[in-house]
């Protein structure tokens, strides 16, 4: 055997560089791109916003309502300007209006105030300000900021009061007491929200039931040595440890019921981060119409002055590098049209598939794939994975992710299916419905639906059951 040189020819499918952008630039969500597009910007001298200046004509700085709905009447169904029933259309246009955005000259989003997350205040900022209302010494405020500081964002005193003592200089003050600190703590215990400052969990549940007279003998005896009986709701067996009658048990459970193990849980709570729309969805008459939300987005365009610049420079390395940036400019706008065209496809798609949830609700959701929408508009199934991750889209019904119209299906009977999502609601509904004396099992659940003619396993029902969140039958039940 030696060494010998061969020639094989053979193809394989590379991802260029433009190819790699584009589904980067498709699984993008709004905020991401709009940064995307500022960034790129940044990099590319070429690249620069279109700017409307006075002398171009009001129709490209603001559509109007009628020049939206006529695009896209012409890119549904091929409609004509002579064919569109204006007064119709004059009809339904307040509706039209409050989906689509309004241009200003400058060709960027006004976004509503009401859109702006203000800052939020923290726990320890509200006790702060509580404190310093009160009737005490200057001593006995700096006493309270240093417990305060040790108080965690559930609302718990996690710092010995030994501890915080040492934590306030020499110099500063006189020598901090014991006693000095328990009645500074028992100030800052009095402060909104009940039970803030409690060291334990006890502590802030009897807080709280000598704030709002709601005391019970048994509560505490219950929380301190019963927790595991308590949490899988095995009442029985906290009434037979502690000797007591099942009603006491039932009654001290309602006033627990009535109470917050987390007394900051409030504060706990952080904004929803703000969603740009990218589609939304009207009725117009009696069809629905997808409309493109494209304001916010920066309108691209190649800079004129480095055009003038290629076509007249004989510097090579010069005319190289600009016709680089040209041609990465170019890829660049081309793949944002095919995002929006791509999202706009799958939005109008989701429409005319999902019309029953638009015109009655989400217990008309039916069910669709991935690979069905694919195949409707002739591409892969990893691009509409792409389309509709972190896209939203605008309804009369609310504002839902893309990905929420797509779930697997539930047979029923006459052949027909329903979408998971819609028999999730079916048993949330039941459950909700329910004795809270006699719940519903997974398998009573199953007998109903077998009832109503819907095709369904215990464990599915068990398994849609947790992804809501709810508790088994047995934790549900309530005595008497």
């Amino acid at each position: 055997m030696t060494p010998s040189l061969q020639q094989k020819m053979s193809q394989q499918l590379t991802m260029t560089p433009q190819m790699q952008q584009a589904m980067k630039i498709l699984q993008l969500s709004r905020l991401e791109l709009e940064q995307y597009i500022q960034t790129q910007m940044a990099e590319n001298p070429v690249l620069e916003e279109q700017d409307y200046g006075p002398e171009e004509p009001l129709s490209k700085i603001e559509r109007t309502t009628e020049d939206v709905l006529l695009d896209q009447l012409k890119s549904l169904d091929g409609s004509e300007a002579q064919e569109v029933d204006w007064e119709m259309m004059a009809r339904h246009k307040e509706a039209l209006l409050a989906s689509t955005p309004s241009r200003s000259t400058t060709h960027r989003e006004n976004h509503p105030i009401d859109h702006v997350i203000s800052a939020t205040t923290t726990l320890a900022e509200h006790l702060l300000d509580q404190v310093m209302l009160m009737p005490i010494s200057s001593k006995q405020k700096r006493i309270a900021s240093e417990i305060i500081g040790n108080i965690n964002e559930k609302g718990f005193l996690v710092t010995p009061l030994t501890e915080i003592a040492q934590m306030i200089e020499p110099g500063e003050y006189s020598q901090v007491t014991p006693e000095e600190m328990e009645e500074v703590l028992g100030w800052v215990q009095k402060c909104d929200p009940t039970g803030s400052g409690s060291r334990s969990l006890a502590e802030c549940l009897t807080l709280q039931m000598k704030e709002w007279g709601k005391e019970n003998k048994h509560l505490l005896k219950i929380v301190s040595s019963q927790t595991k009986e308590l949490e899988r709701k095995d009442y029985t067996r906290i009434a037979k440890n502690l000797r007591i009658s099942l009603a006491e048990v039932d009654a001290a459970v309602a006033v627990l019921a009535e109470l917050e193990p987390i007394p900051g849980r409030a504060f706990l709570i952080r904004p929803s981060p703000y969603i740009s729309v990218d589609v939304s969805v009207v009725k117009i008459g009696e069809n629905w119409r997808v409309i493109s939300h494209d304001d916010g987005l920066p309108s691209l365009q190649i800079s004129h002055h480095y055009k003038d610049m290629l076509s007249g420079t004989d510097n090579k390395p010069t005319a190289n590098y600009l016709s680089d940036k040209m041609r990465s400019a170019q890829w660049l706008m081309k793949a944002i049209w095919q995002r929006q065209s791509s999202i706009l496809k799958v939005a109008q798609v989701i429409v005319a598939k999902q019309k029953a949830f638009f015109e009655k609700g989400a217990y008309h959701l039916l069910p669709m794939t991935l690979k069905d929408v694919a195949e409707m508009i002739e591409v892969h199934e990893s691009t509409i994975s792409r389309v509709t991750a972190g896209k939203y889209i605008q309804t009369p019904r609310g504002i839902f992710e893309l990905r929420y119209f797509f779930s697997s299906s539930i047979p029923s009977r006459d052949n027909a299916a329903l979408a998971s999502e819609s028999v999730r609601k079916i048993i949330a509904k039941m459950i909700a419905d329910e004795d809270p004396k006699h719940p519903l099992s997974d398998q009573k659940i199953v007998e109903i639906l077998t009832i109503r003619g819907m095709t369904i396993a215990r464990r599915t029902v068990a398994k849609y059951r947790d992804q809501l969140s709810i508790p088994s039958s047995s934790q549900r039940r309530r005595f008497a």
